[in-house]
């Protein structure tokens, strides 16, 4: 067996997060909350899939944007400070999943 995370980890843990995450929102979701948005998405686009979709697609932009980040930080400065371990892209975007999860909890 392989040690060490590996993209289908990731896939995997990203998406049992996204479904804790929908559940979590479901069960605290006030039905008679009515709420006008002002944001730019919620006055150009009306279609609730089209949001999804885009959003989606930022937010996993946004992750490996911020994940590469991570990793570069993590071998150009952490590596040679502490004398740890480099980390591959893979570890880099668990760590930084995981972490951001945890934080906006």
């Amino acid at each position: 067996m392989e040690k060490g995370i590996t993209t289908r980890f990731n896939i995997l843990a990203t998406i049992a997060l996204w479904a804790i995450s929908f559940v979590f929102a479901l069960t605290n979701f006030e039905v008679g909350s009515t709420h006008e948005s002002n944001a730019l998405i919620d006055m150009y686009i009306d279609s609730l899939i089209v949001k999804t979709t885009l959003l989606l697609a930022i937010w996993i932009a946004s992750t490996l944007v911020l994940s590469k980040l991570f990793n570069e930080i993590w071998n150009r400065l952490f590596s040679d400070i502490f004398n740890v371990r480099q980390i591959n892209f893979s570890e880099s975007y668990a760590f930084s999943i995981l972490m951001t999860w945890a934080l906006l909890s």
